[in-house]
């Protein structure tokens, strides 16, 4: 809980007695290591997932194998809110590494957003950003070049992991592998690595030991027309604005009562 207390403290301004009441969630911790399936196509999710640490993809795999991966699962997230609508899950989530989750089971879950409406407002926070990042999941496979589509997607990763732990903010734990990058970004790894490659060739950035180190921020953004707009990095005030967090609770209500 702490990486998603974190991240969220960053951008959203809660009451305090909001955090006592995460505290009070009968929250469970488990592992899960590297290619373990934490959620499955076709099962109905049990749990709602915060991300201690480590990393996971949440993807899709056509009938021949091959697989898109629509999304990166970083410590500071929470997945999946698709939990709270009671349906199958339409993709998988995979860990990528080993990852450290804090599980809280559905029904507590729905609970504690129909009882508090700044609980309901963090959580559509975190549904907004996440969406916002599908979107532009979509601008960068579908129009930005493989420099731009490498280079927008590391300076993402980055800002996230920022969000969430702190720390540099020039270098990136680099889990992925080259098909990894290819399947999120449309690519073979062949052109994924011919253009990493290129990246360092020119000083952009730098790769060791599992770690990016991005060397020239500006050129980068420049490269990639990188914008933080869509991360939602605007705090939010839903303390002193309590407008917002009915509006977050009564947008997100079904006739059931419960978050869609």
């Amino acid at each position: 809980m702490d990486a998603f207390r974190n991240r969220l403290s960053r951008y959203v301004t809660l009451p305090p007695d909001v955090w006592e009441q995460f505290d009070h969630l009968d929250l469970r911790s488990r592992v899960f290591h590297a290619n373990e399936d934490i959620i499955r196509v076709g099962e109905k999710p049990r749990n709602m997932y915060f991300v201690k640490d480590g990393w996971a993809i949440r993807y899709r795999t056509l009938d021949d194998g091959r697989r898109q991966i629509v999304n990166f699962m970083l410590p500071g997230d929470v997945f999946d809110l698709q939990v709270v609508a009671g349906v199958e899950a339409d993709h998988s989530v995979t860990a990528l590494t080993r990852m450290a989750v804090q599980a809280v089971s559905a029904e507590q879950f729905i609970h504690c957003l129909r009882s508090n409406a700044d609980i309901a407002s963090a959580f559509w926070w975190a549904s907004v950003q996440e969406e916002s990042i599908l979107r532009e999941q979509i601008v960068r496979i579908g129009r930005r070049s493989a420099k731009e589509r490498i280079a927008h997607l590391l300076l993402e990763l980055q800002r996230r992991m920022h969000a969430a732990m702190g720390g540099s903010e020039v270098h990136l734990p680099m889990p992925l592998t080259r098909t990894d990058m290819a399947d999120a970004l449309g690519l073979t790894p062949v052109h994924v690595s011919r253009t990493m490659s290129a990246l360092r060739r020119v000083g952009l950035i730098d790769e060791s030991r599992g770690q990016i180190t991005i060397l020239d921020r500006d050129r980068l953004t420049a490269l990639s027309q990188f914008d933080t707009d869509y991360l939602h990095m605007r705090k939010l005030d839903f303390a002193a604005q309590p407008e917002l967090a009915e509006r977050a609770l009564n947008g997100t209500r079904t006739e059931n009562g419960v978050v869609r």
